[in-house]
């Protein structure tokens, strides 16, 4: 069994930044990582031509059920014969989850396409007596957006008490997961419910796959997850919606900081793609 996987869900828009992060993985991630890229069936043949020795390419609708289906010219929903229809948002949430069908590394390593790598990045370097990072933060009560919805929904799911849990954020770029842990919770999902666990996911109106799995982890878990908290943002990140141009693409640059491995410019945020490849290559 190969030690990680870098799991990247893409779509169309996300082309040139997911081409990007490919070229980004090849120069600076350890090279026994393999890189998966999941799309959906029609966006399949664009994304081919990414594909190299270390990276392959996934189509979404060989690895959900077959009662999610998706209906040519809807684009912000798929249908479902077991729930209401699924938000895009949802759906690749679910994606992320069934990651333990299709893969057998033993723990992966989720990154979105407008994520690229500027330094070398070693996984195995970061493992701490086989254990491996969980990202988490604390002091984070009221700070993010939906973060306390996020945990209070992923506590009800659990069956775990939120109070405690609402100061902590386990979002950020470059996120691991073990792969033994995924799969326990998706029997801890169907097990409380009754019913398959992608059943239960697809019901959902509001949820963060990293906040259901990093409680999941914390609260149920514990030591038995083989995960130690780490709360370093190794991801030098900008979320803002609002685009950078060439000067402040260099300010940004200049402001890595010596723990930063990768850099995240949020697809939101409609930055060229031209001008980070001028200023970070």
């Amino acid at each position: 069994m190969k030690k990680y996987a870098l799991i990247t869900p893409s779509f169309k828009p996300d082309f040139e930044r997911c081409r990007l992060l490919c070229e980004s993985v090849d120069r600076f991630v350890d090279p026994t990582v393999q890189h998966y890229i999941i799309v959906d069936r029609r966006d399949y043949q664009l994304f081919k031509t990414l594909r190299n020795r270390r990276t392959s390419l996934i189509c979404v609708e060989d690895i959900i059920p077959y009662w999610i289906f998706r209906i040519p010219l809807i684009n912000k929903l798929w249908l479902s014969l077991k729930t209401l229809p699924l938000r895009n948002w949802i759906l690749q949430q679910l994606v992320k989850l069934t990651a333990p069908a299709i893969l057998t590394e033993e723990n992966f390593l989720y990154t979105d396409s407008d994520v690229f790598f500027v330094r070398p990045y070693l996984p195995k370097s970061m493992e701490q007596n086989g254990a491996i990072p969980l990202f988490m933060e604390t002091g984070q009560r009221g700070l993010i957006q939906k973060n306390d919805l996020w945990h209070a929904s992923a506590a009800t799911l659990l069956g775990c008490s939120t109070d405690p849990s609402y100061d902590t954020n386990f979002i950020d770029n470059v996120i691991p997961w073990r792969r033994a842990n995924v799969i326990l919770l998706q029997e801890h999902l169907s097990n409380r419910y009754a019913c398959d666990w992608q059943q239960v996911i697809a019901r959902q109106l509001s949820l963060s796959e990293y906040v259901l799995y990093g409680l999941f982890c914390t609260r149920i878990l514990g030591e038995q997850s083989l995960h130690f908290p780490d709360p370093v943002k190794r991801s030098h990140s900008y979320w803002e919606s609002v685009p950078m141009g060439a000067t402040a693409l260099l300010k940004f640059k200049n402001d890595l900081g010596p723990e930063h491995t990768s850099v995240m410019i949020s697809a939101k945020s409609h930055t060229d793609v031209s001008l980070i490849r001028q200023a970070f290559l």
